[in-house]
């Protein structure tokens, strides 16, 4: 219960202290002295995260992976994290890091393989086999590597090949090849058009002597052509082949080169 309020003498006690906040000088705190604190605690995190994160970039070892393709297997692509792609062929492999490293792209090849390089000039992309190192930049070619040579035939671009002993490289372009042993390079233009029908199934032959066609299709049907050695054929054959189907490939070759040819169950 209220009994006596001098409301004027309350409204002057909270005027002067409203004035009174109002006259308070504020403190003031340099913006420059917290900034130099923040930026010496962010140099000594950045000077010393940068060899920490160098060591990792040098010393991580990337995920390795081997790629094979079946024997039942034809042209197996395999995407490489830089955008390149490669086609194998059967029984060929593949040995790539999973991510490549900052200043090279190094990949192992055994058998025979096509591959699509994306150009990096700064990061050069290196095949190495059991007796070659072929390093292009960008382009693409085909390389067949067996135990005792390989064999490089340019598409686009150009590629340097150089032997294992290091004893010497060349520079092939488009429309010419190379192959190489452990201390001997030879080089030579394309002479036939049937390189890439493993990976393409397109086969062109003008005047070729029956033997070289059965080499040729062999690569790219699953059923192998066998002939005798003691069949003489002299037939030559011109011919082009588009994924035909190998009944009528045989069927062809049967009614130019006269010939008879039995199937097995391969």
């Amino acid at each position: 219960e209220v009994i006596d309020f001098d409301s004027a003498k309350a409204w002057n006690t909270v005027q002067d202290k409203i004035t009174e906040k109002n006259q308070r000088q504020p403190k003031v705190i340099p913006l420059y002295k917290n900034l130099r604190r923040i930026a010496a605690v962010a140099a000594i995190f950045i000077f010393g995260a940068i060899p920490v994160y160098y060591f990792v970039q040098t010393y991580q070892t990337p995920e390795i992976i081997i790629a094979q393709a079946s024997l039942n297997e034809k042209a197996k692509v395999i995407l490489l994290s830089d955008g390149s792609k490669v086609w194998l062929n059967r029984n060929a492999t593949l040995t790539y890091p999973e991510k490549f490293g900052k200043s090279n792209r190094n990949v192992e090849l055994k058998g025979e393989a096509f591959f699509e390089v994306i150009k990096n000039p700064d990061k050069p992309f290196i095949v190495r086999t059991s007796n070659s190192i072929i390093e292009v930049l960008g382009t693409s070619f085909n390389i067949n590597s067996a135990f005792n040579k390989t064999k490089i035939t340019v598409s686009t671009g150009k590629v340097k090949v150089t032997n294992t002993e290091e004893s010497g490289n060349v520079i092939i372009t488009k429309g010419y090849s190379a192959i190489v042993s452990e201390n001997q390079i030879e080089t030579y233009q394309t002479a036939n058009p049937n390189y890439l029908s493993w990976k393409t199934g397109e086969f062109v032959f003008r005047d070729v002597e029956i033997r070289k066609v059965v080499e040729d299709l062999n690569t790219y049907y699953k059923k192998q052509i066998i002939i005798k050695d003691s069949s003489e054929i002299g037939c030559l054959l011109t011919a082009n082949f588009k994924q035909t189907k190998l009944q009528e490939v045989i069927e062809i070759i049967e009614l130019t080169c006269d010939v008879n040819i039995s199937v097995s169950d391969k």
